[in-house]
């Protein structure tokens, strides 16, 4: 009896210790299926791919989701790719620009399904007036949904050359906006300057207006917003100086009445200190106005009174040079991928407050983050795999209003290097470089 009941008892561990370690291999493998993305509610797979972009050049691309298209812009043509149910980023149309011209510039927004880009044949020098036909000088508008072109209008343009990058377009609502260059080939001012900026309707490209430009002053870059247009202007005298001089012209930024071009108001660009010529300033939202400029985010109210700023050391990135923060707006609240160096990159989600400049909320993320998007309640963020790889693996949403964590997943399939992410029906597309997929469709599982 004794036997049988030790033999018994031997029997219940051998069982227990067998369960126990089942139930180990389990937690495992659930483990490994959870951190590959194999299991339901955990894991985010791809719908669909569309075809491999030519490998990159170096020279500025654009993309945009707009409606049920993405588009993609390159130097050499513009393409627009179906992302509709069942469309699974089918091309459905491409324009080329005719001849040896270039796509050379774009708007930096996509509205009532119209795209506007410019481009040009290079031609002279870089401090030589503009041969006849050269240069960045037409602009033409795009429907998105299929690819039809519009109108086309043209732009004065100091010299031959393309300057790819340049914001001297945008679309807002029914507004196309361009800003002509009315200085000689050395950068002077000439007198036509005061008609720089002119609107257009978006659809048919007829004149709506020309604004009042403040007296020796010419844009240098524009946005559309959805009450004002706005615009960062070189102010000043003629001659151009290196930036951080204590004399010459310098930067402002100016608001106009999007119905009729008046004039609303114009202020500098810092108004503790000059920002001088060939600063690196740059629009960054419209509503509210925010400015940018080399790790410094500088917000504006609808009167143009400037808010507190926000200011970035800008840690040291895996190259060694300075890496400023990736940054969203929505509404009065601006969202900043933070990094720092600790064992390899590291990165913090930070939320702050437009109105105040102070800090709301802020997550150290485990893994180092390569995009973000806001929309809505949620910030987006795609994750990288570790401190020393840039392999997108994770998908993280938090509550914009808190910075709680409300999603943590795992790609599945293979991501190409960080593009833009955007979100559309439930799904999220990554906008690849070049040589990857133009654009790549994933949906959570």
């Amino acid at each position: 009896m004794e036997r049988q009941e030790g033999g018994l008892a031997m029997s219940r561990k051998t069982l227990a210790g067998t369960v126990v370690t089942l139930a180990v291999i389990a937690s495992i493998t659930a483990w490994i299926l959870s951190y590959n993305g194999y299991l339901p509610g955990d894991a985010v797979v791809r719908t669909w791919a569309a075809a491999k972009d030519r490998p990159a050049d170096g020279r500025p691309s654009g993309t945009w989701v707009v409606g049920d298209v993405a588009v993609r812009s390159r130097f050499d043509a513009v393409t627009g790719f179906g992302i509709a149910d069942g469309q699974n980023g089918k091309k459905l149309w491409e324009y080329v620009p005719p001849g040896r011209a270039q796509i050379c510039g774009s708007a930096r927004h996509a509205d009532a399904s119209v795209l506007l880009v410019a481009y040009g044949e290079e031609g002279g020098g870089a401090s030589e007036p503009a041969p006849q036909g050269k240069g960045c000088a037409t602009v033409l508008a795009l429907d998105v949904k299929d690819g039809r072109q519009l109108w086309t209008a043209q732009r004065t343009v100091t010299t031959g050359r393309l300057g790819q990058g340049a914001r001297f377009l945008d679309a807002g609502r029914d507004l196309a906006l361009v800003a002509h260059d009315h200085r000689d080939a050395l950068g002077a001012r000439t007198k036509d300057e005061h008609t720089s900026l002119r609107a257009l309707d978006l659809r048919t490209g007829k004149p709506r207006w020309t604004a009042a430009l403040p007296d020796r002053c010419g844009p240098q870059q524009v946005s559309v917003g959805k009450e004002q247009v706005f615009a960062v202007l070189e102010c000043g005298g003629a001659d151009r100086v290196s930036p951080g001089s204590s004399d010459g012209p310098e930067l402002m930024t100016a608001a106009f009445n999007r119905e009729t071009g008046a004039l609303n108001w114009n202020v500098p660009v810092d108004a503790r200190r000059p920002v001088r010529l060939g600063s690196t300033v740059a629009i960054e939202s419209t509503d509210p106005l925010v400015l940018s400029d080399t790790g410094r985010y500088i917000p504006f109210g609808q009167d143009g009174r400037p808010r507190p700023g926000i200011e970035f050391s800008g840690g040291r990135g895996r190259t060694g040079e300075p890496d400023y923060p990736q940054t969203a707006i929505a509404g009065e609240r601006m969202y900043a991928l933070e990094g720092f160096w600790e064992k390899g990159q590291r990165h913090r989600l930070v939320a702050f407050d437009l109105t105040t400049g102070e800090e709301v909320w802020k997550v150290t993320l485990d893994d180092p983050a390569a995009a973000l998007t806001a929309r809505g309640d949620r910030i987006t963020v795609l994750g990288e795999w570790s401190t020393q790889s840039s392999k997108i693996t994770d998908l993280l949403e938090y509550d914009a209003d808190n910075g709680e964590e409300l999603d943590d997943r795992r790609f599945r399939d293979a991501v190409p290097g960080a593009g833009t992410l955007y979100e559309h029906d439930g799904q999220f597309i990554i906008a690849g470089t070049g040589g990857d997929h133009t654009f790549t469709a994933y949906e959570r599982w």
